[in-house]
């Protein structure tokens, strides 16, 4: 039988250890936070971390207890599982990524530290109730078009959906941003696709923005309240009737984030590989890789790149394609911006943040140049006659000599500096990173990736290739039967993409399968 201090020591045992676990727990939510989402949202969760000028929208700040996704009634706060299924899932369209990598209790430890900054008690927060779907008829889209006009949809989202209404221009948030009414037409949502996340989007609003809530569209509509539901699913049907037939087609994304590369015959050689219409890349796994823009345009603000991978005894080789209107390859003149691509890896494994790592986990990247490849590919040295062909002289004088023009303008390649050089045998970069402002390109010796681009008038195709296992340690290695976690980057130089201004995936896991 236990005495009087030995319960009390056993009490106090107890508490010490609770104490423990929750400050562990603690612990956990703010490394978290710290590593994958201080960068943006900042170190109070206000959205004003290092990294926040360069997004557009601005990351959201916590301590507002504005949240745009959620599944409560008008003016609750998001439940747990909302703030979990947004981190998760991301906001296609915005610099929001997804962050589908990390496991349900990590998930779960970041949604209670940023409750914490936050200050946010959701306990009371009550849900939308859901009613039984209404299946689409014709009739159904036919009163759907007519709430869509009545309400004022069509001002902000327009006529047809595009996001091109009278209002789409004038638009701001709460915080007094311009904001881009969603293109329904995409068939991309923040919140999620299915017929059921758009009905809590009208029906709960979205803090924050101008989307109000639409959760009385009988009393706004003068009907009787038992048409309500009737109501809510024609909107909600109509809505989904303006998505494009191109956003309806089926794409692969790795639901586990896994990307597989085929093993191809250990002779294959780096040209081969190189090949876009190699026989094997017919046979190689294709997948379907989201992307954001960081900074939003008017335009294409989230896209998909179709991904392969494939090696050999000797060599990997990463196939990239994406839709590009136009083809950008030019930099001669300060208007102009290229097309590019980058594949980045974690030099040691960890999936850190997703912005080119950190000073712990770096980054190998693989930076493809669209002017590069053109140079590459016409073995013509870099100069400003390839725009302007038809230029005069003020003089005589055809061209400057050369004493004069090594002394005045090719101070970057008397320096060494790769970007300079007169000729291109690469249309590849690699550069090392440590987090986001960190890109240090490796000493010329040591760029050994290899690539090749072509564009067809609507697409982009290119192969990047390199050894499985370079011996600096400064490049990231492959082995047959491991796996390297892997992320994305594509810029549109008619976007006037350039440096942080570009679309990007989260990460996903390279796998060379036996």
């Amino acid at each position: 039988m236990l005495n009087k201090k030995s319960i009390v020591s056993n009490l106090c045992f107890i508490i010490i250890v609770t104490l423990n676990l929750t400050i562990a727990k603690d612990l956990s939510g703010k490394e978290l936070y710290r590593k994958y989402c201080l960068s943006c949202h900042g170190i109070g969760g206000k959205g004003d971390g290092k990294l926040s000028y360069l997004l557009y929208p601005k990351p959201r700040d916590f301590t507002s207890n504005l949240f745009k996704i959620k599944s409560t009634q008008p003016g609750n706060l998001p439940t747990d599982n909302d703030l979990i299924t947004t981190i998760k899932r991301g906001m296609p369209g915005t610099s929001m990524p997804s962050f589908n990598f990390l496991d349900s209790n990590e998930l779960k430890d970041i949604v209670n530290y940023i409750k914490d900054l936050g200050n946010i008690n959701n306990k009371n927060s009550v849900l939308v109730q859901i009613p039984d779907e209404i299946s689409k008829t014709d009739e159904l889209l036919k009163l759907g078009k007519f709430i869509y006009t009545e309400i004022g949809c069509n001002k902000c989202h327009g006529e047809s959906g595009k996001g091109d209404g009278l209002s789409s221009n004038s638009l701001v948030d709460s915080w007094g941003y311009s904001i881009i009414p969603r293109d329904f037409t995409s068939g991309l949502y923040l919140g999620g696709g299915q017929l059921q996340d758009l009905y809590l989007r009208f029906v709960s609003g979205m803090d924050g923005t101008p989307m109000p809530s639409y959760g009385n569209l009988s009393e706004m509509l003068g009907k009787p309240k038992k048409d309500e539901n009737k109501l809510a699913w024609s909107l909600v049907h109509y809505v989904k009737s303006l998505e494009t037939e191109r956003s309806r087609e089926e794409i692969n994304v790795p639901e586990d984030g896994k990307i597989i590369a085929l093993a191809v015959k250990n002779n294959s050689t780096i040209d081969q590989l190189l090949d876009v219409s190699s026989s094997f890349w017919e046979k190689a796994d294709s997948y379907s890789i989201p992307i954001s823009r960081l900074w939003q345009s008017d335009n294409i603000n989230y896209q998909t790149i179709e991904v392969q991978a494939a090696y050999s005894s000797k060599y990997i080789a990463i196939k990239l394609e994406w839709e590009d209107s136009s083809m950008e390859e030019s930099l001669y003149r300060v208007q102009d911006f290229q097309d590019a691509a980058a594949i980045q890896f974690s030099l040691d494994g960890s999936m850190d943040f997703h912005g080119m790592g950190s000073k712990k986990h770096p980054t190998d990247i693989w930076f493809w140049k669209s002017e590069w490849q053109f140079l590459k590919s016409a073995n013509v040295d870099s100069d400003i006659k390839h725009v302007y062909l038809n230029r005069v002289s003020d003089s005589d004088v055809e061209s400057y000599p050369d004493v004069f023009n090594d002394t005045a303008f090719l101070s970057g390649r008397d320096a060494g500096n790769i970007n300079s050089k007169e000729k291109r045998n690469t249309s590849v970069e690699n550069v090392i990173a440590s987090g986001p402002e960190t890109v240090t390109p490796l000493a010329e010796n040591l760029q050994k990736v290899v690539g090749e681009g072509s564009w067809d008038g609507s697409k982009w195709r290119i192969v990047l290739a390199r050894e499985l296992r370079p011996k600096s340690r400064q490049k990231v290695k492959f082995k047959k039967g491991g796996m390297v976690p892997v992320g994305f980057a594509i810029w549109d130089g008619n976007e006037n993409d350039r440096n942080g201004q570009k679309m990007v995936s989260t990460w996903y896991k390279l796998e060379l399968k036996d």
